[in-house]
């Protein structure tokens, strides 16, 4: 038909269904950078042939038990979540975990019921979800942050009205603003962002926008810059010493 979805149409002619990491869009979850460079099928393990790509891309081939329904289209949120939880990175792991609380009818309670059965690899990134998280670069770098021993608190409320939050808190008084490429397309919201800061800098905050091209594109240095404000204690109102 012509409005069927081009990776579904793909991966029927694999002989199976879209799945992990390339089923995340089609649940309407965050989908990492790069992901769509290999189309993932799952294949019940009866078909003969192993195909190595489909239509120009490479095929990643997942076997499932002969006679498994359905055999086309996408596979569940819950067996998507557990399979690209267990493929990717933690931290993009998390970011697709934390977008399946944000966007679907999953609870953290049932996020962590459907984790006890997942491999430990899996189940890390589950213990780690938040369904606070509003973005895929903001838990991105949250877990990145945590890895480097500094804990960050997503959305948190800040005292300037309209029922303002904070990307991510660290200590009492650095802000992060993990701001999308679209965002800053905007004149508008950039505007905003320059009004918003200003009240927040003279209440005595810092403020810091790293942006998506940043977090996924230097990671370390972005995670470089917050421990370097950490190492200072500026993160702090009352400092030690």
């Amino acid at each position: 038909m012509p409005e069927l979805d081009a990776d579904v149409a793909a991966a029927a002619r694999v002989g199976g269904r879209v799945a992990g990491v390339s089923a995340l869009r089609h649940h309407g979850l965050w989908v990492p950078p790069g992901a769509r460079s290999v189309l993932q099928v799952e294949v019940a393990d009866e078909l003969q042939e192993r195909p190595a790509e489909a239509q120009g891309r490479p095929v990643l081939v997942h076997w499932l038990a002969a006679g498994s329904r359905p055999r086309f289209g996408v596979a569940p949120l819950e067996a998507t979540l557990a399979r690209a939880a267990q493929q990717l990175p933690l931290s993009y792991a998390v970011a697709v975990l934390d977008s399946a609380l944000r966007a679907t009818p999953l609870t953290p309670v049932d996020l962590q019921f459907l984790a006890a059965s997942w491999r430990p690899r899996a189940k890390a990134a589950a213990s780690l979800a938040d369904e606070r998280s509003e973005s895929g670069t903001e838990s991105v770098l949250r877990v990145l942050l945590r890895e480097a021993g500094i804990h960050a608190t997503p959305q948190a409320p800040l005292p300037i009205g309209n029922l303002a939050r904070a990307d991510l808190l660290v200590g009492d008084r650095l802000i992060i603003e993990c701001d999308s490429e679209a965002h800053h397309a905007e004149p508008a919201n950039r505007r905003a962002d320059l009004r918003r800061d200003e009240s927040l800098i003279a209440l005595g905050f810092i403020v810091y926008r790293p942006d998506y091209r940043q977090v996924f594109g230097d990671p370390a240095g972005v995670v470089a810059t917050v421990a370097a404000i950490v190492a200072r204690a500026d993160h702090l109102s009352h400092r030690p010493g």
